[in-house]
């Protein structure tokens, strides 16, 4: 059974991060999410150093999974607002 909830940890882990850059309509509201994202992941890179830090709980291989969705899927959205002219 927790192997089940390890995998639905990890698809929510990958799977919200990836939706949130697609919400972005324009340009502007994109880069606004890419500066939050990087001062989150900036954050936790600083955070996961410390050995007493809050995300110690969840670990590196989750905020590595929510780090490549989210670039996933802000690369998808520079794409998409790219084509759409």
């Amino acid at each position: 059974m927790s192997g089940v909830i390890a995998i639905v940890a990890a698809l929510l882990a990958f799977g919200i991060p990836i939706a949130v850059p697609l919400f972005a309509q324009r340009w502007r509201t994109l880069a606004i999410l890419l500066v939050l994202g990087v001062l989150f992941f900036g954050w936790v890179t600083l955070d996961l150093a410390t050995p007493g830090g809050i995300t110690q709980a969840l670990g590196p291989f989750t905020f590595g999974l929510m780090l490549f969705g989210f670039a996933a899927g802000a690369i998808a959205k520079f794409v998409m607002l790219l084509s759409r002219r």
